[in-house]
């Protein structure tokens, strides 16, 4: 009996749900309203969720230093996971030797001030910055981390 009862009650639900649902006008399509250059930081890093807000934010504030910028007129370009080839995440110095073992980690570029920075971490969040023109971009990867 209430095998039956539970049955009936989740049917006038469902009914009532689809009704509803047809009745209701769609809601329109959201336009954005801003453009990415005028989106303050803080919104732009939730949208880039791919990079842990928590390793995200140290690399926002050394950008904002380094542009002697507020965070608000920071526009993060990238902000992904990404596989290096080595352990200089794709950001190599002459002269200094690198773990030769493929290294998860992520890709975050920053325009602020007229500057591109180009920050390069691993899984755990230790970050660099590699100097315009000696990076190289991660390995291909559907989903590296």
């Amino acid at each position: 009996m209430r095998v039956r009862s539970a049955a009936f009650v989740l049917a006038g639900l469902v009914t009532f749900a689809v009704c509803r649902a047809e009745s209701e006008e769609p809601a329109p399509l959201a336009t954005p309203s801003t453009t990415p250059a005028q989106t303050p930081a803080g919104e732009i890093a939730a949208m880039h969720s791919q990079v842990p807000q928590a390793l995200l934010e140290p690399v926002l504030d050394k950008a904002a230093a380094l542009a002697k910028v507020g965070r608000e007129q920071l526009v993060i370009v990238r902000a992904e996971p990404a596989l290096w080839n080595d352990g200089s995440l794709g950001c190599p110095e002459p002269g200094v030797g690198y773990t030769q073992a493929l290294v998860n980690g992520y890709w975050v570029v920053i325009k602020a001030a007229g500057q591109t920075y180009d920050f390069r971490m691993g899984r755990g969040g230790s970050y660099r910055l590699c100097p315009a023109g000696q990076g190289h971009p991660p390995l291909p990867s559907a989903d590296p981390i």
